[in-house]
């Protein structure tokens, strides 16, 4: 009896603080990938976690896509492969090589 007892009152308790939450966040949206969240900096993805991975950062104010190749393998300082100058939709989209960037500022 004292078990079913505990039982229930965890139950009750983990059904009240879910409530609790939902509750509360209601009436938020996640933000995580949306224009607002960002506020024109910058958003990146991450690919394939291994030796193919690539890194990719976009820069909406300057509508620019920069790839960084091998991004979880090897030296933790990565360098920027290419960049994508982005016009307008259906234009031709060229890939720029990247600026050699020193490693120590």
């Amino acid at each position: 009896m004292k078990a079913g007892w505990e039982w229930t009152r965890n139950g009750l308790a983990l059904v009240g603080v879910l409530a609790l939450g939902f509750w509360l966040g209601a009436g938020r949206t996640v933000k995580a990938s949306s224009a607002e969240s960002s506020a024109g900096d910058v958003e990146f993805q991450l690919t394939n976690v291994g030796p193919a991975s690539s890194l990719l950062v976009y820069q909406p104010r300057t509508n620019t896509v920069y790839v960084y190749q091998g991004a979880t393998t090897g030296n933790s300082a990565l360098q920027c492969s290419f960049m994508y100058q982005l016009q307008r939709p259906g234009d031709v989209i060229r890939r720029v090589p990247c600026d050699v960037q020193r490693l120590i500022p």
